[in-house]
């Protein structure tokens, strides 16, 4: 379809296609550990099934409640006998829990970062203090704590991290008026991402907007499915098994969305590698009489 809203691609995808399709060869994960965290449900749960469908050795499911945890692992099952899976009770916002899961899981290849929160729609001045800092602790520690806390077992040869944005984090404030906290959270989880393989070279990063996908968050946030250009599920999932593989290394530390024709995007990456694109960053920035 054409897009909807500003795009890097003329082509718009809202579900699954085949060049991201994780039962190509080239996206292959087999012998691969993914970790997951956010796993419990929505884009976490179907990645989950996504890299099992890839191949994967093993899916390392980390979230706050058993009994989601269990179903994901009920469904990975389903998908594929030849991946195995662990569950981890953990809390992003937590650095004990998390390192409890990491020396139980030991070396990995892949860790998706799919838990976010978002406060209700309101006022920058008038919310509740609190309620908005939390946005700040799971969108921003969270991932920080991830980080610092999976990145010593990381495959030392390679190794991706994948976080998902889920906000227009592009769009001026005047568009999406009532989620400061959200957005403001999100983009500082954004530029913790470009910095991370400037730290550690071995490892790729990115940042990804799933497109719009009907999650717990995007029903509190105040989302309208019946006036939005829905997507389906498979298609973030799907994408970030795709960005995990080569083919997208030229994406090292930028933001992408999960409705991008990957192979419109492929004929771009010189253009992306040798600026600023796809980062963030103040508008208008470097002037030009700098």
């Amino acid at each position: 379809m054409t897009p909807p809203l500003p795009s890097a691609t003329s082509t718009w995808h809202n579900d699954t296609y085949a060049a991201i399709s994780p039962q190509r060869p080239e996206l292959s994960a087999a012998g691969k550990t993914i970790i997951i965290i956010g796993a419990g449900s929505g884009i976490g749960r179907e990645t989950a099934r996504a890299f099992a469908t890839a191949g994967a050795s093993h899916v390392a499911l980390l979230g706050r409640t058993v009994a989601s945890l269990n179903e994901t692992k009920s469904q990975v099952a389903l998908t594929s006998d030849k991946t195995s899976t662990s569950i981890h009770v953990a809390d992003i916002t937590q650095e004990k829990t998390l390192q409890e899961a990491a020396a139980s899981i030991g070396v990995w290849d892949v860790l998706v970062l799919a838990a976010g929160y978002t406060s209700k729609p309101g006022s920058l001045t008038q919310t509740d203090t609190a309620e908005w800092w939390k946005n700040m602790e799971v969108n921003v520690k969270g991932p920080f704590l991830a980080l610092k806390t999976f990145v010593p077992t990381a495959n030392p040869s390679h190794a991706t991290v994948l976080g998902l944005t889920s906000g227009m984090i592009a769009a001026p404030a005047k568009n999406l008026p009532g989620i400061s906290a959200y957005i403001t959270s999100k983009f500082a989880q954004t530029k913790m991402m470009e910095f991370l393989p400037v730290d550690q070279p071995h490892i790729f990063t990115a940042s990804v907007h799933p497109g719009m996908v009907e999650t717990a968050i995007f029903a509190k946030a105040g989302g309208d499915a019946s006036r939005l250009p829905m997507d389906k599920v498979q298609l973030p999932a799907h994408f970030l098994v795709w960005l995990s593989s080569p083919e997208a290394a030229y994406l090292n530390g930028r933001t992408v969305w999960a409705n991008w024709d990957v192979e419109e995007l492929k004929t771009q990456a010189d253009t992306i590698q040798s600026g600023q694109l796809m980062t963030g960053g103040t508008y208008g920035w470097p002037f030009p009489h700098m």
